[in-house]
């Protein structure tokens, strides 16, 4: 038989449970968001961030961090949403004669095909996209692009500039590991600008991933990295490469999402596999 102190802790731990986990759904906006609620509920969800921290990553790092303990939850991933390209004939509004029901119609048909935007985090709400950067209330960002090897430091290219990422700590929670990989991705951004390839890099899913793949057959993360780099400058310094984001269309807010890891502060934004990097200055 339990001792009356086991009884109480029980008895608060029931009694604040089911609150906390309602309160959670009654939060949660996004597919994404509810699915964190469930894991949570089904008590898989102790590596990952609070939920108003959780909420603050884009919808591509929310996948990822979700990945894991969904799978323990045995909760499936929600499919990923897509703009639809053309308009549906079944979701037409019939021909009417009267033309107020015709003007009414073409309304409601507009409501019906128009997709719904992807949400812009809250941090970056505010934020405006411009040609050479980006401004942030107070804060300004300018846009990396790859650039021609005279624009580029003497020692950039040399044996000597290396990309050596933080050691891969051991036994880290979920939401620890999100941290480590946040700063591990802000020095790659920072030493592929060194030598002129910040329009080349790699999105932060894309680089969580290989993480994943890595980690998977007991690789050595940081030292793939630092074999690729010293590679990417042996081309660099014999192969001309172009600016990637020359004449193209801004990318859309909802695409973006903030790596900060002091010193290095920049906004990410991942469109259709190209990366384009926003450095605080």
């Amino acid at each position: 038989m339990l001792n009356r102190g086991v009884q109480l802790s029980l008895g608060i731990a029931l009694l604040y449970a089911v609150p906390l986990t309602l309160a959670c759904e009654q939060s949660a906006i996004t597919p994404l968001e509810k699915l964190y609620c469930q894991v949570q509920a089904k008590g898989e969800g102790a590596d990952l961030p609070s939920f108003n921290d959780f909420r603050r990553n884009s919808p591509q790092t929310q996948r990822l961090l979700l990945k894991r303990p969904a799978k323990r939850a045995e909760l499936p991933l929600p499919a990923k949403t897509q703009a639809p390209n053309k308009t549906k004939a079944s979701v037409k509004a019939p021909v009417k004669t009267q033309v107020t029901n015709t003007a009414q119609a073409s309304v409601k048909t507009k409501a019906l095909t128009t997709p719904k935007q992807a949400p812009v985090l809250t941090s970056l709400k505010g934020c405006r996209i411009h040609a050479t950067g980006m401004t942030c209330r107070q804060r300004q960002y300018r846009l990396l692009d790859n650039l021609v090897n005279k624009k580029l430091a003497s020692h950039a290219l040399t044996p000597a500039n290396t990309l050596q990422l933080p050691e891969v700590p051991t036994d880290l929670r979920l939401s620890e590991l999100h941290s480590y990989l946040q700063g591990a991705y802000a020095k790659y951004l920072h030493k592929m600008n060194m030598i002129g390839l910040a329009g080349a890099t790699l999105s932060y899913s894309k680089f969580y991933y290989i993480f994943e793949e890595v980690s998977e057959h007991n690789r050595n993360f940081v030292k793939r990295f630092a074999d690729m780099y010293r590679y990417l400058k042996k081309d660099k310094s014999t192969i001309a490469i172009g600016r990637a984001h020359k004449n193209k269309p801004l990318p859309p807010l909802s695409s973006c999402e903030p790596i900060d890891s002091a010193p290095l502060h920049f906004i990410v934004c991942d469109v259709k596999g190209t990366n384009w990097v926003y450095q605080y200055h």
